[in-house]
């Protein structure tokens, strides 16, 4: 597996999309406050941020907010309670996907991390017990073993070039991931003190001084989210984030390349390799995680967080993600909509994140469903069967999760679907005319903002068909 890198027409909405973003958000500002023709502010491009001119400062009844910092919808609380609820779906390239089988929820109640193994240090028990995500990699975990309610969350793609030496890029990726979840749980300081690039460069220096790691490179996209919503986000590379608010692409992560198909990475290079490069001439990749984009969010009620490798980004778009997550979210009754109001979150999130996830929205199975006691072994193998499948919860994160990654996985091995990474292969080398997806590794985390204690609009009719 080659990581690709990703420019940011390829993964950002197009220059319409932008403008309705815009124009929505102005409408919405204006029903609070009349806005004043003045050019006291102005909002640069490729950034969020709007910078006041010097000659007054703005007043609250003209302050614009950056569209990554909106205020919360309730106003019970001025800071309102957020707990995360977090699936994971994973799929290692040239495996079958089940979406049962590949997701994993995170229930901080019964494990304190996912996606990783921090009750052994042995190499080969770490190994045998990864997921199925190939050279990719994620976890999710606590941050300190208290009731903080704060998480750490990251996803990492081991460099496939490695395998040329001999190296498996496996081992770099699950050992970051491994190393940055044990340090969140060991963290003894205030949750606010812990901030996502220092958790990548304290597992980065653990990966370095590991000697059953002795070479090999991943990107990384790691996450940490306190109990007010706050969440910050460090990215390294062509792994990345979206965020999406009522039916919107709130935020986006804009990849870190060197060139095509040369993402930002953390690499482990062995002395006899610098020495054949003086030698001989060339050069290595290698970054720190000191070059890592930093973005500070503020979640809330209703949101979903998306983190994901490249096997994800190659294939799908921002605009690919979003219908997946807002069909979803509409069709369980996450998100409401209606006329009036448009897209709200409801207040059964709650329970649809819950233990019991989805089981009040799935048919009831039929009484008729056991057969006759003719065949007493065949009758009883069905139901046992029937039963088990039955038993299977699935929560609104997993269900999220599982459908983004098997939506990447049937777009990679579509050759008439052209994805990102071929659009910007054509555009690079337009000779070779790639067509179709890009079989890659496939990890996502999925983030649900939960607001405790939500009074909001709620779905207590069934879902439509």
């Amino acid at each position: 597996m080659l990581l690709i890198s990703l420019c940011s027409p390829s993964r950002a909405c197009s220059s319409a999309c932008r403008s309705l973003h815009i124009v929505a958000r102005e409408s919405l500002l204006g029903s609070f406050a009349t806005p004043k023709k003045s050019s006291a502010y102005r909002l640069t491009s490729q950034s969020s941020f709007y910078l006041p001119a010097p000659s007054r400062s703005p007043s609250s009844a003209d302050y614009r907010r950056a569209f990554h910092t909106t205020a919360p919808l309730s106003s019970q609380s001025a800071t309102p309670r957020i707990s995360y609820r977090v699936a994971a779906s994973s799929s290692g390239k040239g495996r079958r996907f089940h979406p049962a089988k590949n997701s994993y929820d995170f229930n901080p109640e019964l494990h304190e991390a996912i996606g990783v193994a921090t009750d052994t240090q042995d190499p080969a028990l770490r190994r045998k017990r990864r997921p199925d995500s190939g050279e990719d990699a994620f976890f999710v975990s606590k941050v300190g073993h208290g009731d903080s309610g704060a998480i750490a969350f990251a996803v990492a793609d081991g460099v496939g070039g490695w395998a040329e030496s001999r190296v498996d890029p496996a081992d770099f990726s699950h050992a970051l991931c491994g190393y940055m979840a044990q340090s969140a749980l060991a963290w003894d300081s205030p949750a606010e003190q812990l901030r996502s690039k220092h958790l990548l460069q304290v597992g980065y220096d653990q990966v370095v001084a590991d000697k059953s790691v002795p070479a090999g490179g991943s990107t990384a996209s790691v996450g940490v989210g306190l109990e007010d919503g706050r969440v910050e986000l460090a990215n390294l590379g062509d792994s990345g984030s979206v965020l999406l608010r009522l039916a919107a692409v709130h935020h986006y992560s804009v990849p870190q390349t060197h060139g095509f198909n040369t993402p930002y990475q953390l690499s482990i290079i062995p002395p006899r390799m610098r020495a054949q490069a003086s030698i001989f001439g060339g050069g290595f990749l290698e970054d720190f995680p000191r070059d890592a984009a930093v973005t500070n969010l503020q979640m809330q009620h209703g949101d979903i967080l998306v983190l994901a490798t490249d096997g994800v980004f190659d294939n799908l778009n921002n605009q690919d993600i979003l219908k997946l997550v807002s069909s979803r979210m509409v069709l369980t009754g996450a998100w409401t909509s209606t006329p009036e109001a448009g897209i709200l979150p409801s207040a059964d999130l709650q329970q649809l994140t819950g233990p019991d996830g989805l089981a009040p929205l799935l048919p009831a199975s039929s009484p008729s469903s056991s057969s006759s006691s003719s065949d007493t072994a065949s009758s009883s193998s069905k139901s046992t069967t029937s039963s088990k499948t039955r038993d299977q919860v699935y929560t609104l994160q997993s269900l999220l999760a599982a459908t983004i990654a098997g939506e990447a996985k049937l777009a990679s091995m579509d050759v008439r679907r052209d994805g990102p990474f071929a659009k910007e292969a054509q555009r690079y080398y337009p000779g070779d005319w790639y067509r179709g997806g890009k079989v890659d590794d496939i990890s996502v985390v999925v983030v649900v903002a939960v607001e405790e204690g939500y009074t909001g609009p709620s779905s207590s009719a069934s879902p439509a068909n």
